[in-house]
């Protein structure tokens, strides 16, 4: 077996082969590679045997197509060149190219060779056509976005369509048919003018999962059509700058870093920042300064793992990720609602060198201190969020570091402790200080826990004590359940061990006809299938069997059964060191959500029964369920486009959760705001062994002001996150987000 690194930087490929004998299908590529311009190219590993290649991206190509051909302009022949590789190779069969001779490439890779004299590397899930479900979507959503020469024949596109509508009927053969019958000979694209090909808005379809028509049905989203320019390569003009790596890109309208496929949007925000660095890493190969967080020399592709040494550089300006920082704050006013000491006064508060100072009553204001008018306003501690997911790396077009921690600042979340289930996991020392490093840069806290196995498989465990000394906070394949009986035993003897909590998703796959919806009554009005109840009580009455007689501290991930409640009930009676975490939409909604918001509605666990919903309720009410979490689990907009069926589970999460505790909760009786607070900031610091957030002399500076009855309406246009996949979206919450102060400097300010 042999390797091929490319490295790209500014648009030029570098390649680093390592061929065993016979192995001329490395050699070829390698050429190839070598003497091709590349337009969003991303550094990436093949790895060949005797099969072909697999290609390891840093982030999903699916993305990098997508943004290809929605800003470009594509003539029928570079069309038919597309559909024709594309079909060889997710086929299996060699892609050929006339200039540059027989490449052969793998059953996730496809090269798009244009008519500029350019090339692109696409990715494609190694599932391939999948019975037509993956490439039938996604060359739907090409056919929204392209863009034709002016005054051409556009008929090629509409016998696309009309082939889509058929995906049961769908094979390879057709495809490669249809892509030979549109070939015509290239031509000049010199002046080449676009024509904006409008694709007629449609009405919302009905989804149907079978031919017989539900009693009930929901309306899927549409993708609608966004008119753009194609501007073309432009060279010269504002760069951007790679907010990970450092890395320049040399086209203003680059969407992914070059040097580490990091993705670009808002990253001239960083420019300043990234200029202003106070320490660099020095490559040892090419003596290039790369930023201290870098994991590869922007310059020459070496890895800067225990090679660089460490530079100091001047310091201009560093605005630390536009915190406003200032000396003292004073608060004046608020209503303090502190769960640890149990303070609900209203009272003044100093903030200075990034701790309390001072709390009291008609507190001087100091000279040239920030005076922050509080009346009428609640300050609490900051609330710390034990479940989310930044999607960094490998899914950073959803979500990243940066993104997700902003969204967190504007939710009044000072802390958050991510899940290891990143492209790669966290399950080795390299990923999990990549993000501890990227989150230092965000002005909250940003925790990483680590996964429980190895690549998330469930088979082999990680080397928990070295995570653990290298600062993972606790362990957990969140998102996929732990089935082997005697790996999950071993984990909690070693987590018990180091003093660890582990979290596990409870829900065995031999209960799930279909998952995102509950196996209930709306399931069987879409006819959907389903996940039963069943596939989480018989995960949790095992593993709260396991943490009793382990002595794990054990969380039960976002509890949605109300018999799981019992169970964990009953297991806390026994002695078992056992917790349990609920989320926002699963004590707001329930499964008839799925009718009213489609996609956005569809998560795992499902939203469950209203019976379930006030149990869950309940046990908030006894301590049963100790944290309120909020699974925040962004998707792009072109995913959740897809129908219910294929669509990815999950919803944005962090800039909702404290309205949807007091709308939910709070007004209606159920507990009270002090309740509230020790489920979203004192009890989940505790789990994870932290010292809780509290608003007394001498404590960390971390606070959240709110009004609490205050009302605000969620909308699209207003979140922080990347994401919008929300069903709250158009709803009148109460809780309005005013200050969200970490460390004692202002991260969000309404």
């Amino acid at each position: 077996m042999g390797k091929v690194k490319v490295v790209s930087k500014n648009n030029q490929v570098s390649v680093k082969v390592k061929s065993t004998k016979d192995e001329q299908l490395n050699q070829n590529m390698a050429e190839l590679l070598s003497n091709t311009a590349v337009e969003g190219f991303l550094p990436f590993h093949i790895v060949s045997d005797n099969n072909g290649f697999t290609a390891e991206y840093g982030i999903a190509g699916y993305e990098t197509a997508k943004e290809f051909f929605k800003n470009r302009v594509i003539d029928q022949h570079t069309f038919s060149v597309f559909m024709r590789s594309s079909v060889n190779a997710l086929a299996g069969i060699s892609a050929y190219n006339m200039e540059y001779g027989n490449v052969m490439v793998s059953l996730d890779t496809v090269l798009i060779e244009s008519a500029t004299g350019k090339a692109l590397y696409l990715y494609y899930p190694a599932t391939g056509y999948n019975n037509g479900e993956f490439y039938n979507v996604f060359l739907d959503e090409i056919l929204r976005m392209i863009r034709t020469p002016m005054n051409s024949d556009v008929s090629f596109m509409v016998r696309l369509k009309e082939l889509l509508k058929q995906p049961e009927n769908m094979t390879w053969d057709i495809l490669g048919e249809y892509a030979d019958s549109i070939d015509v000979p290239a031509v000049s694209r010199a002046n080449m003018q676009p024509q904006v090909h409008v694709v007629q808005p449609q009405q919302p379809e009905t989804v149907r999962v079978t031919h017989q028509a539900p009693p009930v049905m929901y309306t899927a989203p549409v993708q609608m059509q966004t008119d753009i320019q194609n501007t073309g390569c432009v060279s010269g003009g504002d760069e951007k700058i790679c907010p990970v790596c450092g890395m320049r890109s040399t086209t203003p309208d680059a969407v992914f870093c070059i040097g580490c496929g990091s993705r670009l949007e808002s990253a001239m925000q960083f420019s300043v920042k990234n200029e202003q660095t106070e320490i660099k890493k020095r490559c040892n190969k090419c003596g290039f300064s790369n930023n201290s967080d870098a994991l590869f020399c922007s310059e020459c592709g070496t890895k800067l793992e225990d090679i660089g040494v460490l530079e100091s550089t001047e310091i201009q300006d560093n605005d630390d990720n536009n915190a406003k920082d200032t000396s003292v704050i004073i608060i004046k006013g608020g209503r303090v609602v502190d769960p640890v000491s149990k303070t609900d006064e209203i009272m003044d508060i100093i903030i200075k060198n990034n701790i309390i100072e001072e709390t009291g009553y008609n507190l001087n204001v100091m000279e040239g201190a920030e005076v922050i008018n509080a009346e009428g306003l609640i300050v609490a501690p900051g609330l710390m969020d034990t479940h989310v997911h930044f999607r960094d790396p490998g899914f950073t077009y959803k979500e990243d570091i940066i993104t997700g921690a902003a969204a967190a600042a504007k939710g009044g979340f000072t802390s958050v402790v991510c899940m290891a289930n990143t492209k790669p996991a966290v399950d080795n020392i390299e990923t999990l200080e990549y993000i501890q490093k990227k989150g230092e840069t965000t002005g909250i806290h940003v925790l990483q826990t680590a996964s429980v196995t190895k690549e998330l498989k469930g088979v082999e465990l990680v080397d928990m004590e070295a995570l653990a000394n290298a600062g993972a906070v606790g362990f957990t394949d969140d998102g996929i359940p732990i089935m082997n009986e005697h790996v999950l035993v071993e984990a909690m003897k070693k987590a018990a061990e180091l003093d660890l909590p582990i979290s596990l998703h409870e829900e065995d796959p031999e209960f799930i006809i279909r998952p995102g919806v509950n196996q209930g009554k709306v399931a069987e009005q879409l006819e959907y299938g389903g996940a039963s109840a069943t596939a989480e009580d018989v995960m949790v009455a095992r593993d709260c069997i396991l943490a009793l007689h382990t002595g794990a501290s054990v969380c039960i991930q976002h509890i949605s059964s109300g018999n799981s409640v019992e169970i964990v009930r009953t297991a806390k009676k026994l002695g078992a060191d056992v917790h349990a975490e609920a989320t926002p939409h699963h004590f707001t909604l329930t499964e008839d959500a799925v009718l009213k918001y489609g996609t956005n509605a569809r998560m795992n666990p499902p939203l469950r029964t209203e019976e379930d919903r006030i149990k869950i309720i309940e046990g908030i009410k006894d301590g049963t369920i100790d944290m309120i979490v909020t699974d925040h689990a962004p998707h792009s907009d072109e995913e959740k486009a897809r129908p219910l069926e294929n669509a990815p589970s999950g919803i944005t999460g962090l800039e909702t959760s404290l309205a949807l505790g007091i709308k939910s909760l709070v007004e209606p009786g159920h507990i009270s705001l002090m309740k509230l607070m020790e489920l979203m900031s004192k009890n989940p610091a505790e789990f994870y062994r932290m010292i809780p957030g509290s608003i007394t002399k001498g404590a960390a500076a971390d606070l959240v002001i709110f009004g609490e009855k205050e009302l605000w309406t969620v909308r699209k246009e207003d979140f922080a996150s990347k994401a919008s996949n929300s069903p709250f979206i158009g709803w009148e919450l109460p809780g309005k987000i005013h200050y969200t102060i970490s460390s004692g400097k202002i991260v969000y300010q309404r």
